[in-house]
């Protein structure tokens, strides 16, 4: 019943969440071909070591190749790093400090079941919304591409699609969290944009970038990838078990938290 009415709340965010992925995605396609011979000017002006890899990748002579690493760019480390990042904040911010504000938690939490499943319903309905539209829309690109003549690999698609949308549930996670142990929507959403734009700030600074969350999602972990270099596992044990086992750990702390909380 919880789920339920989760869902009902949530399905039309998930809706246009996924039409705004795919409204991003494609433009980004179909300019491709128009956008390739002016990419090599920008490697110039940018001095960031990182970000001329990434121009340096898509200026590759190999046209197959360059696509994949435009895409790795436009899909995941612009796309859903932005947008599937903020549903997750908008999302994850009103789980339980919404129900405070709305003076609907008492009577949530009346219902004949523990608080654990409660938070669980909920979190479980709006993890999905979160994750799946990344999925929906990164396989969409395999046959978009088709229209430029371009391929994607769909193994290789879905192997990004997974890492990514593992990387923005832990922050889903991380806002659940804050939503648990903070009294007012406001707060949550402060706490958890401070945080955001802080890591932001830092993996643009070359020197610093390395305690940076956001290493775990840049175009150094899915270019690789779509371009067949990097299969699940070895990105798996090289970055996504932390990324799940900070997931785990933060759904743990919120459960215990909502637990042990005062209405």
């Amino acid at each position: 019943m919880i789920a339920g009415k989760t869902w009902r709340e949530s399905c039309w965010m998930a809706v246009t969440y996924t039409l705004l992925l795919e409204v991003l995605l494609v433009p980004a396609i179909v300019l491709w071909p128009t956008l390739r011979p002016e990419a090599a000017s920008l490697a110039r002006m940018i001095p960031a070591d990182f970000v001329k890899r990434l121009v340096d990748a898509i200026t590759s002579p190999d046209s197959g190749a360059a696509y994949r690493a435009y895409m790795a760019i436009q899909m995941f480390f612009k796309g859903v790093n932005v947008v599937g990042i903020a549903c997750a904040v908008l999302l994850g911010t009103g789980v339980v400090a919404r129900e405070r504000e709305n003076q609907t938690l008492e009577f949530l939490l009346g219902r004949p079941v523990s608080r654990s499943r409660v938070l669980w319903d909920k979190y479980w309905v709006l993890a999905l919304v979160v994750v799946v539209p990344i999925f929906l829309t990164s396989w969409s690109a395999v046959p978009l591409s088709w229209i430029i003549d371009h391929s994607l690999p769909f193994a290789a698609v879905t192997i990004a699609a997974f890492h990514n949308a593992l990387f923005v549930l832990t922050l889903f996670t991380f806002t659940v969290l804050c939503s648990v142990l903070f009294r007012s929507q406001v707060h949550v959403a402060f706490a958890v944009g401070t945080v955001i734009v802080i890591q932001v700030g830092i993996f643009f600074v070359q020197q610093i970038r390395v305690a940076s969350l956001f290493r775990f999602s840049d175009f150094d972990v899915y270019g690789p990838v779509l371009a067949g270099n990097v299969g699940f596992m070895q990105l798996f044990l090289a970055s996504g078990v932390w990324l799940l086992g900070a997931t785990v750990l933060l759904y743990l702390a919120a459960d215990r938290a909502f637990r042990r909380m005062d209405l």
